[in-house]
């Protein structure tokens, strides 16, 4: 029953982190966010382990509205869009005395994948994805305050081509273009805790600062419509851009309603406002970027678990997000999303811990013009998804 008691509060922990704050495809509002970028295991007591693993898969798909005359069009699906994602995420954490500690993470805190197998952006395809690696360092001034931090580094990569530029006349060909990229640089974490240990009660706010990654890479362009005209794919320039990924605010507070309840509510910032994806040659040929999110997004999200037994707990879990009042892009088709999901706590022994869950999401598709000068409107339809997932935690 000890060991039970001091691990609960890490019991929820696990069940949060696997209500897997997760987007695939632009499916989800939120940007790119993938996994909510928690770092609840630096709290866990003693040396501790865990590995996590994720399932994501959305609907999402809409109709292409493409002007043939002054006075008709025509319509076309664009089938399902959003590409299934599988991620893993873990760390380590331990003491180092009894008021320092330090964990390792790695995490994919941001991933996109998107495919058009049909209508007229047949063959259109954007991967975004970025893994996380941090090393963070925890003092304890006594039982109730600590602070945590340190740095990160990130890799990120871009892989676009299709047809992602805009038809500024009815019977245009679109612009072909095509560009990957990889890139890795540092960022910071830090963060404070007020804790009531005898209630297993903590309230956390943790600071992910943004990471800036330079892109350099050829940009390939075809279009019968460019000037001057090129009907086999050309490289006109080299890409040499920065794209940020976003510094984010989380707020966590755990706390108990009786001796076997648990519930959690976190808050997520993230600053979005200004992210692009500008490279220099497709810039300064069509005067906008492939993609610029326009507004902060703020994640809510509640969780409370139940003891049923001393080796096992149950959850249930939900979030929203307010849409914003995104514009539509062909990789930014929805905006705002709500949430549903729950799992199991299983404490199959002394040293291990297995947590399984699922969440089922709901989202506003977007509508609208692709870019401001195109004849093409696209109607994005109200989308779902589902996310399944595990982690295994080992206390040593």
């Amino acid at each position: 029953m000890t060991h039970y008691r001091q691990s609960f509060s890490g019991f929820l922990a696990g069940a949060c982190a696997l209500a897997l704050i997760a987007a695939s495809g632009d499916a989800l509002a939120g940007g790119f966010d993938l996994t909510g970028e928690p770092v609840d295991i630096i709290f866990e007591e003693g040396t501790y382990a865990e590995g996590r693993i994720g399932f994501f898969s959305a609907d999402v798909e809409g109709d292409v509205t493409v002007p043939t005359s002054a006075t008709t069009s025509i319509g076309q699906s664009t089938g399902q869009i959003a590409e299934d994602i599988i991620f893993i995420a873990g760390g380590v954490k331990f003491d180092i005395t009894d008021s320092l500690s330090a964990a390792v993470i790695l995490d994919q805190p941001f991933e996109r994948s998107t495919r058009y197998e049909d209508s007229l952006y047949t063959g259109t395809s954007a991967d975004v994805s970025a893994t996380k690696l941090a090393l963070l360092g925890r003092y304890k001034f006594n039982d109730f305050i600590s602070v945590y931090g340190g740095p990160k580094v990130q890799s990120a990569s871009i892989d676009l081509t299709g047809r992602v530029a805009d038809l500024r006349s009815p019977g245009d060909p679109a612009f072909l273009y095509d560009i990957d990229v990889k890139d890795y640089d540092f960022g910071y974490i830090v963060g404070a805790a007020l804790e009531w240990p005898e209630y297993r009660a903590r309230l956390a706010v943790t600071y992910n600062s943004e990471v800036d990654h330079d892109f350099e890479a050829p940009e390939t362009f075809a279009g019968t419509s460019l000037t001057p005209p090129f009907t086999t794919p050309t490289v006109l320039g080299v890409g040499d851009f920065e794209t940020t990924t976003p510094q984010s605010v989380n707020v966590d507070l755990q706390a108990p309603l009786s001796r076997s309840t648990l519930v959690r509510a976190n808050i997520r910032w993230v600053n979005w406002e200004g992210v692009n994806f500008s490279p220099t040659t497709f810039v300064n040929n069509l005067g906008r970027p492939v993609v610029e999110y326009d507004h902060d997004t703020i994640r809510y999200r509640l969780t409370v678990a139940q003891r049923i037994t001393p080796q096992l707990a149950g959850f249930v879990t939900g979030s929203y997000e307010k849409a914003e009042g995104e514009s539509i892009s062909l990789f930014k088709t929805t905006d705002g999303v709500m949430s549903l999901g729950g799992g199991v706590v299983v404490s199959v022994n002394d040293r291990v811990d297995l947590t399984l869950g699922g969440e089922y999401l709901w989202f506003d598709g977007l509508s609208g013009r692709q870019v401001p000068t195109s004849s093409v409107v696209t109607d994005f339809e109200d989308g779902n998804g589902f996310t399944l997932g595990m982690k295994v935690g080992i206390r040593f």
